[in-house]
């Protein structure tokens, strides 16, 4: 197999041609990972995919070579995302609207991307919901991707303590969200236990 940075050079050096293996090689790896930023909206992630492949293709001269690919274009990625929600104006769900399609300059079909599995990511997606595209991706990229500090930090242009203060935040708000959430469902249970036992003793 034919390294990225390889794969890379071609490109610059070629001909677009070469890149087509790139995203091949790291669509599933992209969509995956905007599937989890949009909330699973398929066709958002699919729209964000596209841009990040267009724009790695418009940069690819920035790319440092003796660095890995697959988390360059993850920068790109949360970028996109970012930027489609603010240029929309739109709180990202399952039912987000369509954001235009950008025409790729290079034959690479966007048919058969990964979908996260609904019974593996389902609980995921509804926890992460409420958090802000920011807090989210940095959730993700933290506890799902397993990027170090430092990586998150550069490829969303922040220092090491400024990332590990809003994963903090993030966190917390979890935290409480789960706490919240089985709060009400005491409160939901608790009304009965009383109605039950009560019953019974009538019946006896």
């Amino acid at each position: 197999m034919i390294p990225d940075p390889e794969l890379v050079r071609r490109t610059l050096a070629e001909g677009a041609f070469h890149f087509g293996p790139l995203v091949q090689r790291h669509s599933d790896y992209i969509f995956g990972l905007n599937m989890r930023l949009t909330s699973g909206n398929r066709v958002l992630a699919q729209d964000i995919t596209q841009q990040t492949f267009l724009n790695a293709f418009t940069y690819l001269k920035s790319f440092d070579r003796t660095k890995a690919f697959k988390h360059w274009i993850a920068g790109i990625a949360v970028n996109c995302f970012k930027d489609a929600i603010k240029k929309e104006n739109v709180y990202v769900s399952a039912e987000a609207p369509n954001f235009s399609n950008a025409s790729i300059p290079y034959s690479a079909s966007l048919e058969g991307f990964h979908t996260p599995e609904p019974e593996m990511d389902s609980a995921f997606l509804a926890l992460i919901e409420p958090l802000n595209m920011e807090e989210r991706a940095l959730v993700i990229l933290r506890f799902v991707y397993e990027f170090k500090i430092a990586e998150i930090g550069e490829l969303m242009t922040l220092n090491a303590g400024t990332v590990k203060s809003k994963l903090s935040r993030a966190t917390q708000k979890l935290g409480k969200l789960e706490q919240d959430a089985q709060g009400a469902q005491d409160g939901q249970d608790a009304p009965n236990a009383p109605k039950g036992r009560d019953k019974k003793k009538k019946v006896v």
